[in-house]
């Protein structure tokens, strides 16, 4: 993350139609967001990692931010973290996600020698379903009624899992 992802991150973080699918309750405000930014990123002391997805545009000459792709609930013991996505509405179903998993899954097999990715996805979410199963992700499991939907209901949220092979 760079400085000027600031209002990037803070329009996303604040889209209060998608609270739902993750811990947000209230708005962040956009020095929270700064500090966030600058803050301490490694991975071994905070557990997780954000990185942005950019893209370069049509024209080649300049890069857009389209995405961010985050490790979380790192286990540096049980060699596991979690993965979640979130592709900007205008840039989505153009293969930024994919490309995101793949690069995310090299970087946590290549450089910190992870075992597994795992993901936590709304029931109702298929298109997230499918996206990280095309990015090799196995569904291993369900959670009955696990998060509070969109409209008060219930949502049951899948498990997916990417295990890479193990070596000593």
């Amino acid at each position: 993350m760079e400085p000027e992802d600031v209002s990037q991150l803070h329009a996303w973080e604040n889209a209060s139609e998608d609270w739902w699918m993750g811990a947000s309750v209230s708005p962040i405000s956009a020095e929270a967001m700064r500090r966030f930014v600058t803050g301490n990123h490694d991975l071994y002391q905070v557990r997780q990692l954000r990185l942005m997805l950019d893209s370069l545009e049509e024209n080649q000459a300049d890069w857009i931010t389209v995405g961010a792709v985050d490790l979380y609930d790192f286990e540096p013991r049980h060699l596991r973290a979690g993965v979640a996505l979130h592709v900007d509405r205008g840039a989505r179903r153009l293969g930024h996600g994919l490309q995101g998993l793949v690069l995310l899954s090299e970087y946590a097999k290549r450089h910190l020698g992870l075992r597994q990715l795992y993901a936590e996805v709304p029931a109702t979410h298929h298109a997230s379903i499918a996206l990280f199963r095309k990015a090799g992700y196995l569904e291993t499991g369900r959670r009955s009624s696990w998060i509070r939907g969109a409209h008060d209901g219930w949502e049951d949220v899948v498990t997916l899992q990417l295990l890479f092979p193990y070596r000593d």
